[in-house]
């Protein structure tokens, strides 16, 4: 984990503010970049020591990313360094939506957090939050589904057939349903407001949101997936260890959220959202972070982005 260690010798200023130089806020933007949090870590320290060799004690933002991005050169990370640019240019001119969905005990909420202290987002809402927060204002005798589980929703159905094989998958879309009118309500503020978040949970499905929010570049879909039985089995026995969640329930019910896995993902590659394995929380999060790169290079250049705006 890297801690945010500030120096009081160094001030970075900016043409409306100015602020202690910090290694931790220059390694999370590496890492956002794609390095890895230790060498991140290291190379910061390693910019700090320069500047204090330097004996400066005011430096611009300007020249402060000069030095980082010429230092990542010359160190051999060049992929890095033009990575490193084309964030600060998304940061400055957009809002950045993350939208992370899959089916009960792939860990979209903790790949959610991570991926928000990499990417300096302090905005994360969890689907269920919104569920809840609807419960509030709609009765349950208006929508009955919204007051079940994902995989629970198929008893709340009218004159439903155990024998139907699609059964658990009709409660999940319309557990689903209500659900995205919150998520959409969120999406629009922020692109609105300008502001960024991720939001995750199994209530984000793409073939059920709505087109337009496909077709805007700074709102992402990404979708969790973990094939292995035994590994999905195994995050709920861990979840159920530091939390309040009835394991009992997660297992009992397990068919049903590994048949709600398969149609999520089935869903996703329709829709050519990126699935991603999630055994390994670092090479997810790596993974994840690629893909928000690459699609923001996309945009970054579409939109003309040149060196010599950040440099």
């Amino acid at each position: 984990m890297i801690f945010d260690t500030i120096t009081d010798k160094i001030i970075v200023t900016a043409k409306d503010y100015e602020m202690p130089f910090s290694k931790g806020l220059l390694a999370r933007s590496l890492t956002t970049a794609g390095m890895k949090p230790s060498e991140a870590y290291i190379f910061a320290r390693g910019i700090e020591a320069d500047l204090n060799t330097d004996s400066l004690k005011r430096i611009s933002k300007y020249e402060l990313r000069q030095r980082v991005y010429y230092s990542l050169i010359s160190d051999d990370y060049e992929d890095i360094a033009d990575k490193y640019l084309i964030w600060r240019r998304i940061l400055k001119k957009h809002s950045v939506i993350i939208l992370v969905g899959g089916s009960s005990g792939v860990g979209t909420s903790t790949i959610a957090f991570e991926l928000a202290s990499r990417l300096g987002i302090s905005s994360v809402i969890g689907t269920d939050s919104i569920r809840e927060v609807m419960r509030r204002s709609i009765s349950k005798d208006v929508v009955p589904m919204l007051y079940e589980s994902s995989y629970t929703a198929w008893r709340a159905l009218r004159n439903y057939d155990e024998e139907d094989d699609e059964l658990y998958i009709q409660g999940f879309l319309r557990h689903v349903e209500p659900v995205l009118l919150g998520i959409e309500g969120i999406i629009d503020r922020c692109l609105t407001e300008g502001t960024s978040v991720i939001i995750e949970g199994t209530h984000i499905l793409p073939g059920m949101i709505s087109d337009k929010y496909h077709n805007i570049p700074n709102v992402i879909f990404l979708t969790l997936t973990l094939s292995s039985e035994n590994v999905h089995k195994k995050r709920f026995i861990a979840r159920a260890k530091v939390s309040d969640r009835p394991l009992e329930r997660y297992l009992e019910n397990f068919e049903i959220i590994k048949d709600i896995n398969k149609y999520i993902v089935k869903d996703s590659n329709s829709h050519l959202v990126p699935v991603i394995e999630n055994v390994s929380i670092s090479d997810t999060v790596q993974e994840c972070l690629e893909i928000v790169t690459n699609k923001f290079n996309t945009l970054d250049k579409e939109e003309g982005g040149e060196m010599e705006e950040i440099i």
